[in-house]
């Protein structure tokens, strides 16, 4: 049992962990909730004005500057003012020039607000404003005033940015405050009734004039907490681990293994239960990490980070488990029937084990949105990047806790079964089929028999490979694991992941078989909401004086709502009047059809968007249609009428690229991981109606075709077809080239190194922890040898040149990328500009440039351009001289206020003011990088600038991440060969030079006075030859002086003998001399006792006589030891009869426990009656006569195949001053001996390739410990 001083030594050396933890959680909790500025809505407030203020200062320094301001007035400015004012996104500058004609916007310095907006507010002051994109606080100033002509300078500072359309690209958030969640929100006026859990703020700007009010609801999810507060919190957590691990040692250690596990895993476990219960040691569900939309398992696994957490936990369990079960005697299991079930027990727990990791990997592969694909890594998300690696991570814990676990099982079936491994294997395979009887129904049988089988496989290298607690990452044994288990969970990895590839793909089939286009669909709700509020289609219906001019009405109606990327698809028009009569004689449709399609015939109809009227009915896969119905009621709120439109596509479409941010929502979706890597074909009754990519689809389905399921899937050479049928009619065919081996090899290489990694980062944890943070103590450490220099030298090659070649060819990639983009989009911008001054030519027949701005001009040039943009599957903006957007083929871009309707602040004046011929350059909308190009029209004639073409380039990034992708996985997969053929190299290379070492290291080790010492040969002349030369030289040195030391022991052996012998037959001799003498002088005297007196000095005589044979015995039997006849000896049986016949001692009792098996030994029989004679004889002799004695006698098999034999008694001890001579020849303890017993016993046990050792405590007894070798069965 622990005492309370080694508790008090325990805290006074590691107390300091407790400390600096307290000191981490300090800071956390005053970081969290004083110092950063979003712990309370007070500080959220304060930091907002902060902000505000300072921005309005600014830009209050900038309207007095007179002649900057007045250069943006004049638009004389220069190109470096522009560059100033653009790169400063603090805030937005916009300069008027107000007259009696108009407003004139003379400057503006970014494209992200709608100038048109602000025209309204050309009034002095400030205000707050919420725009399309967002709330704004603008500071407007009359720089000049006159009777008919004003000057404003206005800015716009930011505040919170809010888009119409929500997705990862377009993300609502308070300017330079992302920390700020959905907690916080802003009022433009304070509410009449305060809610509960609600907190109001006014946020005042530097006047002290109210802008708005900060809603805090203290209900909502929270944000996230800073990463400086998690990080000090996480290493408070670590502290406080480490320090609990320590004590769990100790305990272990001072008291019994299992005590010290199970105090670490109850504390363990209790505060993992607490965390769960509890916001212990924080709310961790704050962390996105912690988020169960990533992945979600069950309640224990409820998240990405519960996963990481537990799964770290356990590999911290089995990891001091596995540490200090060597240190564990299993207990000796006596009843076989019990033995066997034991058996039977852990050898289920080994495949519920396996069977639990097996299903955890499942688990995070499928039910979790993170990526595995490695062969399109890059081409991620940066946050899915990160659970990505997150997820590798776990996989790696998960693999090495199985094979520490493991490691232990096998221990523990090993001594079961008396390390009989073909027992074991038995037992195993048994097990294992039972197992699988259980799961005979289970689709996944075959893979159940595949684990089966590996495991009986990994249970005989486990036995033949390595040893079982072989630690060194130098060792081959330890690398050879690492290699087995990287394949093993890269297999399992790649299994899983093509199950789920092939329900992304089942998906994406079911989705090809619809021609839905999201885009098309939040156009028309779009459009839908402002027919419904256009106030002519209104009065259309409620005055039946306007129905005589419903065609012009209409035709307005279509040019106004259906051209852009509208104009791609048929468009057809119905009105109906309050009783459902068709108001034109043409329409051949009745509003009854229209009902009865959409409400009655829900298999060929469905909603899109609830509420808002629209609908998708299908015909076949290119007969399809959008059907969306409005209700117009009059002003008494009676029915005046429907209109119903319809879009078709029209005969010949192409498949135009739009930009995925202006879809709502999640971009996410099974099939988008995998999409580039799919090519597709859409079968329409047998016929062949759309495809992409270049794999050969048949023209024609025949029958034999056709699957027989809804789903098939088909290998085809080397390609996996997975053909869906969606109908009757409709097949979808979705086909991948099979990579599987380059997703294997690719995996492999990803997981080797980060596997790597992670031992490397836990093994320089482990030192840190052993050195106490203590630079001295981690030297003395670490041990670094020539042959792990080598092995560094060489790894640290490969990475160097792996990152260098990576970072230099990623560069390249990048630079070529975008001159290829540059180069690609200026090639387009000149053959569109072209395509677009010919239309300019041929619509128009006008004197002045202005002239083609005619409103009706320009209802003829949208079509034309919708039909160029369609041609070449681009977007196109056409802006006038002033850079007023005109015309566009995305006009959902500026009616959401993604993008301003004015052109790009620095392509304006690249293109106006230096007359540049194109300008090319990265803009954003939202987090979206993307090229924009922009180029003038002119006039064919006089050569006249009459606009500007801008073409944005949408897919330059993707692009550019598949490339990255597809070289960092031929680098990856090359470097891990590279590094798997450098190791082999390293090992050859260190030991051919640790070879040379090793052999002079092992001459010296051998190097010995009582021998013949061999000289090295060796042939070289090298740095090791020159070593060689001076270890033969000190060899032959070696010789001489020992042949002279030999002489010289010889004649001082035989002097301390001749001493000893001396001493010892001098000792008898002088009682024999006194005797005789008194005798003699007993004679001469006549004395009457003679006879008596000659009776006495006899015996005497005798009984010196008899301690001189005693002595001649003793020291013939010492120089025999060196000649030992050895043969195969029962142990048991020597031991038993020596301890027999001293049972019967009257002082002292001999227990022998009996063991179960038979010991044999190979040894001299004689010499080892007298070795552990003479233990027996010194234990009796040991114990004072003040005592009963008791001396126990025990066997005892190790796991090494020796016995060990100890001898206790419960005698006086042995004093520390004399416990290193007591094997030391003529040393005694004893007032009579020779002290040869113990030197004799210590020469017989090494002759029989033993040892002997003892433990003794004073006053309380000895043990002796002869540990021998056993013959082996």
């Amino acid at each position: 049992m622990i005492d309370a001083k080694e508790i008090r030594l325990f805290f006074l050396r590691h107390g300091y962990l407790l400390i600096v933890a307290a000191w981490l959680f300090t800071f956390a909790f005053l970081f969290s909730n004083y110092w950063s500025y979003y712990s309370s809505p007070q500080g959220v407030k304060r930091s907002m004005e902060k902000s505000i203020h300072q921005r309005e200062k600014d830009f209050q320094r900038l309207a007095t500057d007179t002649s900057l301001t007045n250069a943006l007035l004049q638009r004389n400015y220069s190109q470096k003012t522009l560059d100033q004012l653009t790169n400063q996104p603090e805030y937005y500058l916009f300069a008027y020039d107000s007259s009696n004609s108009g407003v004139w916007l003379t400057f503006w310095n970014t494209s992200q607000v709608q100038p048109d907006e602000l025209q309204t507010t050309l009034q002095p002051g400030n205000r707050f404003m919420k725009l399309k994109n967002g709330y704004y606080e603008v500071l407007t100033r009359r720089m000049k005033s006159t009777a008919e002509h004003q000057q404003f300078l206005v800015g716009v500072i930011p505040v919170r940015m809010e888009y119409a359309i929500k997705n990862s690209y377009l993300v609502s958030h308070f300017y330079h405050k992302e920390e700020l969640g959905d907690e916080y929100s802003i009022l433009r006026e304070m509410p009449a009734l305060l809610l509960p859990e609600h907190i109001i703020l006014p946020v005042n700007n530097g006047s002290g004039q109210t802008l708005f009010y900060l809603d805090y609801n203290a209900g909502m999810h929270v944000h996230p907490p800073n990463n400086l507060s998690v990080l000090l919190r996480i290493l408070g957590c670590i502290c406080v681990l480490i320090f609990l691990n320590l004590f769990a040692t100790l305990l272990a250690k001072t008291t019994n293994p299992l005590y010290g596990f199970l105090f670490l895993f109850l504390i363990v476990f209790g505060l993992r239960v607490l965390s769960y219960m509890y916001p212990f040691p924080f709310d961790l569900k704050e962390l996105n990490i912690f988020d169960p939309r990533i992945y979600a398992k069950d309640e224990v696994f409820y998240s990405l980070g519960d996963l990481l957490v537990n799964v770290l936990l356990a590999f911290w369990m089995v990891l001091f488990f596995r540490e200090h079960v060597k240190t564990i005697n299993p207990p000796v299991i006596r009843n076989r029937w019990l033995q066997s079930g034991v058996i039977i027990v852990a050898s289920l727990i080994l495949y519920i084990v396996e069977q639990f990791m097996a299903d955890l990997i499942q688990s995070l592969v499928i039910d979790s949105k993170i990526s595995f694909d490695v062969t399109n890594f890059i081409s991620l998300p940066e946050y899915s990047i990160m659970y990505s690696v997150i997820g590798f991570v776990v996989l790696g814990f998960i693999s090495f806790s199985f094979l520490f676990f493991s490691q232990i099982i096998n221990y523990l079936l090993n001594e079961l079964t008396n390390f009989q491994y073909r027992t074991k294997y038995i037992w195993l395979g048994a097990v294992g089929i039972i197992w699988l009887l259980f799961r005979i129904h289970n689709p996944e049988l075959p893979f159940s028999i595949s684990m089966v089988i590996w495991l009986l496989l990994y249970i005989v290298l486990l036995d033949f490979i390595a040893d079982r607690f072989e630690s060194s990452l130098a060792t081959v044994p330890f690398l050879f694991w690492l290699f087995l288990l990287t394949i093993t969970t890269s297999g399992a990895l790649v299994h899983y992941n093509n199950h789920k590839e092939l329900y992304a793909r089942e998906k994406l089939a079911e989705d090809l078989s619809k021609q839905k286009d999201p885009y098309l669909e939040m156009l028309l709700n779009d459009i839908g909401k402002k027919i419904e509020q256009d106030e002519a289609i209104q009065f259309f219906f409620q005055d039946h004086g306007a129905r005589d001019h419903r065609k012009g009405a209409f035709d307005e109606l279509l040019q106004k709502y259906f051209q852009g990327y509208l104009s791609r698809f048929k468009v057809n028009i119905y009105a109906y009047d309050e009783n459902g009569a068709s108001l034109f004689s043409s329409d051949t449709v009745s509003l009854m059809t229209f009902n009865r399609l959409m409400f009655t015939n829900p298999e060929a109809a469905s909603s899109l968007v609830p509420g808002n009227d629209l609908y998708y009915y299908e015909r076949s896969f290119n007969d399809y249609s959008y059907i969306a119905k409005k209700e117009f009621r009059k002003a008494n709120n009676d029915i005046a009428g429907w209109l119903v439109y319809t879009l078709s596509p029209k005969p010949v479409s192409s498949d135009r690229l739009y930009p995925e941010l202006l879809v709502e929502g999640d971009l996410s979706d099974p099939g988008r991981e995998y999409a580039g890597t799919y090519s597709f074909a859409v079968y329409d009754k047998g016929i062949l109606v759309s495809n992409n990519n270049d794999f050969p689809f048949p023209i024609r389905l025949y029958p034999n075709d056709l699957p027989t399921a809804d789903v098939e899937i088909r290998a085809v050479k080397g390609y996996s077809e997975l053909i869906y049928r969606a109908s009757a009619e409709k097949v979808v065919m979705v086909v991948k080239e099979n990579r599987m081996f380059i997703e294997f090899i690719t995996l492999f290489a990803y997981m080797f190194c980060l596997f790597l990694l992670i031992i490397v980062i836990y093994k320089a944890f482990d030192l840190l922890i052993k050195a106490r943070m203590r630079l001295a103590n981690l030297r003395s450490l670490i041990n670094v040898n020539i042959r792990k220099k080598v092995h560094g030298t060489i790894i640290f090659v490969i990475i160097f040149s792996f990152l260098i070649l990576g970072i230099t060819t990623i560069k390249f990639f990048i630079y070529r990328s975008e001159a290829q983009n540059r180069e690609r989009l200026s090639k387009t911008m000149r053959e569109v500009a072209k395509d677009v001054e010919k239309v300019f030519e041929n619509q128009r027949d006008l004197d002045q440039v202005g002239d083609i701005y005619d409103s009706e001009l320009m209802k003829k040039l949208s079509t034309s351009l919708s039909d160029i943009a369609d041609e070449r599957a681009l977007d196109i903006n056409i802006y006038d001289r002033d850079g007023n957007l005109q015309l566009t083929t995305q006009p959902l871009m500026t009616d959401k206020g993604l993008i301003s309707s004015k052109m790009d602040p620095q392509a304006y004046f690249r293109l106006f003011r230096q007359e540049q011929i194109q300008f090319i350059h990265t803009e954003y909308i939202g987090i979206m990088p993307f090229l924009s190009g922009y180029m003038p029209l002119r006039n064919h004639d006089t050569h006249e600038v009459i606009a500007y073409l801008n073409v944005p380039y949408f897919a330059t990034q993707t692009e550019l991440n598949q490339q990255i992708s597809n070289f960092l996985v031929a680098l990856i997969n090359f470097n891990a060969f590279i590094f798997l053929i450098a190791g082999m190299l390293a090992l050859l290379i260190t030991n051919s030079i640790t070879r040379s070492f090793s052999l002079v290291t092992e001459k010296l080790r051998h190097v010995n006075l009582g021998q013949r010492n061999d000289e090295i040969e060796w042939d070289k002349d090298d740095e090791i030859g020159a070593l060689v030369k001076e270890y033969n030289k000190m060899v032959r040195k070696l010789e001489v002086s020992a042949a002279r030391l030999a002489k010289s022991e010889r004649e001082g052996a035989w002097r301390e003998m001749a001493r000893q012998v001396a001493h010892e037959i001098k000792n008898p001799l002088t009682p024999m001399k006194l005797s005789i003498q008194y005798l003699q002088r007993a004679i001469a005297g006549d004395s009457p006792n003679v006879k008596e007196l000659s009776r006495n000095v006899a015996g005497t005589l005798v009984e010196q006589i008899e301690h001189l044979s005693n002595i001649a015995s003793d020291f013939s039997a010492f120089a025999r030891i060196g000649e030992p006849n050895n043969e195969t000896v029962l142990l048991n049986e020597v031991v038993h009869s020596l301890t027999s016949l001293y049972q019967g001692h009257e002082d002292c009792e001999v227990i022998y426990l009996m063991p179960e098996q038979d010991f044999y030994v190979f040894a001299d029989k004689t010499q080892m009656n007298r070795l552990f004679t003479n233990l027996l004889l010194n234990a009796i002799q040991a114990i004072p006569d003040d005592r009963k004695g008791q001396i126990r006698v025990r066997l005892q098999k190790t796991a090494d195949q020796y016995v060990i034999v100890s001898v206790a008694d419960n005698g006086q001890g042995i004093s520390t001053e004399v416990q290193s001579r007591i094997f030391v020849p003529n040393f005694t303890t004893k007032s009579s001996g020779t002290g040869l017993g113990l030197a004799m016993c210590k020469n017989i046990a090494e002759q029989a390739r033993g040892e002997i050792w003892f433990e003794t405590i004073l006053n309380e007894g000895t043990t002796f410990y002869v540990k021998l070798p056993l013959i082996q069965e």
